[in-house]
């Protein structure tokens, strides 16, 4: 007896994604220092930039420079908390202006990035693998595997990396080289 053809679709695709996981795994951890690695170099660039710059209104999807690269630290802090099982409240809370600085911006970002590496360093495959629960923002229970968690938090970073390039060429701004196979080549050596 055949199955539906729904059911052999849906084996399928799990074989076929713990196949891709098993046969040629991505590198969570790394993708993750790469996203560190291009942090870095971005801030850097707006050290050498005006503040006035940083903080003028720019029409994205949040006001300013600062307040996207502020946005993509809360985001990965809230992701690694409520994976980690630890209190959310208030990341969104805080206001962009608390960041008045560079070194304010740079504190928070060191803050972020260790407690990420705190829960990279106990992440096992199967966790990795496991399905997480939590409630969403509209009440509704949200089910997704870990890792695919992890990938949006790394893809919501580089989405407002470009937006924050963006800003800078429409400033007439040669913002920072940022690329995987430079970060690769400073890993590597």
């Amino acid at each position: 007896m055949h199955k539906p053809i729904a059911t052999e679709c849906s084996e399928m695709l799990l074989e076929t994604r713990y196949y891709v996981l098993a046969g040629i795994p991505l590198n969570i951890k790394d993708l993750f220092g790469y996203n560190w690695y291009s942090r870095r170099r971005l801030l850097k660039s707006m050290a050498e930039i005006p503040w006035a710059t940083v903080i003028e209104s720019a029409g994205a999807s949040f006001d300013s420079i600062r307040d996207i690269f502020v946005h993509s630290l809360q985001a990965e802090q809230l992701w690694i908390r409520r994976l980690d099982g630890k209190s959310i409240e208030g990341i969104y809370g805080t206001p962009f202006t608390k960041y008045w600085d560079i070194k304010s911006i740079q504190e928070y970002a060191d803050k972020v990035e260790a407690e990420t590496n705190e829960y990279l360093a106990k992440l096992t495959n199967q966790k990795l693998q496991s399905v997480f629960e939590y409630k969403g923002r509209d009440g509704n229970i949200n089910r997704y595997v870990t890792e695919d968690i992890l990938m949006h938090v790394i893809e919501e970073e580089i989405h407002h990396r470009g937006e924050i390039l963006c800003v800078y060429w429409q400033h007439d701004i040669q913002p920072p080289y940022i690329s995987y196979t430079a970060y690769k080549g400073q890993t590597t050596r």
